[in-house]
C-alpha cells in the first residue's frame, strides 16, 4: 500500500480507543486532515473524549474498507495550536452543521505526528500483513518465526492455514502472509516457534 495513513483520510471515519481511569474505551472519529505525515482530528473540549486523551495521548486506531483491507495504528496524539480549525472546516463541510458559527471555538485540534501501523489485507488470498512506522517510530517484522531449535520435522508446515511455511535445514515463515494465528507454535514439539512481536 503506497501511504496507509492517506488510506484512513479516505475512509474518514475511524475507531479510536483510549483508555479511561484504566478502562478500554473507543469511539469512532474522523480523520480530519493528513498532512505532513501526520493525521488531525477534532475534539469538544468538553467531552470525556478530551479528557481521556489529556491524561493518557496513546491511542490505537482501526478501519476496514469495503474490501476488507484494514489499518491498525498506534501512536501519541499531541494537541496543536488551533489555527488550523479554520482549515478543518473547509475540508470538511459536516463540521460546519454541527458546530454553526462561534460555536467552534470549543474544538481543539489534536495530531497523530509518529507511530507504528499494520495493514492487513483480506481482499487477497492468501491475506497480505505488512507493518508499517512513520514520524520517524520503528517497528519490529510482523508474523511469527522460527528459530535455529527446527528439526525441520514439517509439522508447523502443515498445521499453517495459508502455506506460509517453507521447507529447509530450519523451515522459514513469510511474514507478509502469517495470519498470526499460533496454531505452528501449539504444534512445534520442540519450542522452535518465536511469538510474533507487538507493534
Amino acid at each position: 500500500m503506497d501511504d496507509p495513513l492517506e488510506f484512513l483520510r479516505n475512509i474518514k471515519s475511524v475507531s479510536v480507543a483510549t483508555v479511561d481511569k484504566g478502562r478500554p474505551a473507543v469511539r469512532m472519529a474522523d480523520v480530519m486532515l493528513h498532512e505532513g505525515g501526520k493525521l488531525y482530528f477534532v475534539v469538544a473540549r468538553g467531552k470525556p473524549y478530551c479528557k481521556q486523551l489529556q491524561a493518557n495521548p496513546e491511542v490505537a486506531i482501526v478501519a476496514m474498507d469495503e474490501n476488507y483491507v484494514t489499518i491498525r495504528v498506534r501512536g501519541k496524539i499531541e494537541f496543536v495550536d488551533r489555527s488550523l480549525l479554520e482549515r478543518i472546516f473547509e475540508e470538511n463541510p459536516v463540521l460546519k452543521q454541527l458546530y454553526p458559527g462561534e460555536t467552534k471555538e470549543i474544538l481543539e485540534v489534536f495530531c497523530l505526528p509518529k507511530g507504528v501501523g499494520e495493514v492487513f489485507d483480506l481482499s487477497v488470498t492468501p491475506p497480505k500483513r505488512e507493518r508499517f512506522a512513520f514520524g520517524g517510530a520503528t517497528v519490529e517484522e510482523s508474523g511469527y518465526s522460527i528459530n535455529r531449535n527446527c528439526i525441520s520435522c514439517g509439522i508447523c508446515k502443515d498445521a499453517c492455514p495459508v502455506e506460509a511455511i517453507s521447507e529447509g535445514d530450519i523451515y522459514k515463515i513469510n511474514s507478509l502472509i502469517c495470519l498470526e494465528c499460533g496454531n505452528c507454535y501449539e504444534k512445534c514439539p520442540v519450542d522452535a516457534i518465536d511469538q510474533p512481536k507487538e507493534f
